[in-house]
């Protein structure tokens, strides 16, 4: 199961992956996420991926996974706050990451979504990510 939600004011796009994601699903995904994360068209925006209940990826999923973050990292990614309640799972989208962007220091672990909406928070101060109403506060 995925879903794909863009906060544009935010500049955050949110990805929820559970379950067993198979190659067809995992496709679809990427098509899904490439399509937000190209409607900031390169410039610097923010990643919530909530990996809550996501089993292991066989490896074609994961495969399209790394693809996934690399283009995503490559269109403008400054962070992804990550949340997962699997270690293996977690360890899986970690190495896929590292292997995608070798380096990776864009990606926050989080114990939990409110941990990670914090971290994005500080992220987009931190990136002059505001909207304009943010933005206009932030001036005064």
């Amino acid at each position: 199961m995925f879903e794909v939600t863009n906060d544009t004011n935010r500049r955050t796009v949110t990805v929820r992956l559970s379950g067993f994601v198979r190659p067809n699903e995992m496709k679809e995904f990427a098509s899904r996420y490439r399509a937000e994360t190209d409607a900031y068209g390169g410039g610097r925006h923010l990643v919530l991926a909530d990996m809550r209940g996501l089993r292991a990826l066989e490896p074609e999923s994961a495969a399209i996974f790394g693809e996934v973050v690399a283009y995503g990292r490559e269109k403008g990614c400054v962070m992804c706050a990550h949340v997962s309640d699997s270690t293996i799972a977690r360890l899986q989208t970690a190495r896929v990451a590292s292997e995608a962007t070798p380096g990776d220091d864009l990606t926050v672990d989080c114990v939990s979504l409110e941990e990670a909406k914090k971290q994005l928070d500080k992220a987009r101060t931190r990136f002059f990510l505001h909207d304009g109403h943010h933005v206009s506060h932030a001036a005064r």
